[in-house]
């Protein structure tokens, strides 16, 4: 399948962003709500939202930039403890303060067979959304200290992810209970709605490189490595 580019010859005409290109066939729907992680808030507030119909997950890689695209590594099915019977993905997108338009694409590997929900079976999603500026280093003193005060309480794990990044890791807690929902879009067929989702889940959160990474799964992790397959994904090596 060809990558779709654009350039300032663009046979289609009326962009805002050349990037809205990328999106010209894509099946638009309607949504309810975005995904964030209620912990950082990074993501709360996005603009001018549209949902589109989840697709295969080669067709919506293809529908991201390439600058976003390029920098995603994907895993692969037999990397999962679990029988993958649902490998989708959809975007969604919102604009920003420059008038520029920010891509969402949200991954999933679903041991559900019947939609594009985890429907309380096995699942690993991952979430990557643009954000070219470090939001941490726009943070006050006071902001970052309250952050850590807040992700203490919530009993996140500080990991390094390189040198400089750090990786937020959220596991269950001592008690055996989630201590955060994780939320990820789902698609109902019957009422043509991206619908957004709770459910618990190990969570994974980062900057690097311009991206956004939202990672959540609920899976046998004494089964694999799970910490090492979120850096595969993230630093694509």
């Amino acid at each position: 399948m060809g990558i779709i580019s654009c350039s300032e010859n663009d046979k289609h005409t009326g962009f805002i962003d050349p990037n809205e290109e990328l999106l010209v066939g894509l099946s638009e729907v309607e949504g309810y709500d975005h995904t964030y992680n209620y912990d950082f808030n990074i993501l709360k507030e996005r603009e001018s939202v549209d949902y589109y119909i989840p697709v295969s997950i080669s067709q919506a890689l293809n529908r991201i930039p390439a600058e976003m695209r390029n920098k995603i590594n994907l895993v692969s099915p037999s990397e999962l403890p679990f029988e993958v019977h649902t490998q989708k993905a959809n975007i969604v997108t919102s604009w920003n303060d420059k008038n520029q338009l920010v891509f969402q694409i949200q991954i999933s590997y679903l041991e559900n067979d019947e939609s594009y929900a985890a429907n309380f079976k096995d699942f690993f999603t991952i979430s990557v959304t643009q954000h070219p500026n470090n939001p941490f280093d726009t943070m006050t003193e006071v902001e970052l200290e309250t952050l850590k005060e807040d992700l203490e309480k919530r009993k996140y794990q500080n990991l390094k992810l390189t040198d400089t990044d750090t990786l937020y890791y959220l596991p269950k807690s001592d008690d055996n209970m989630w201590p955060r929902m994780f939320d990820y879009y789902k698609y109902v067929e019957a009422d043509k709605r991206i619908y957004k989702e709770s459910t618990g889940s190990y969570q994974y959160y980062a900057w690097y490189n311009g991206l956004i990474y939202k990672i959540g799964f609920n899976m046998d992790v004494s089964a694999v490595d799970a910490e090492a397959l979120v850096k595969e994904i993230i630093l694509a090596s």
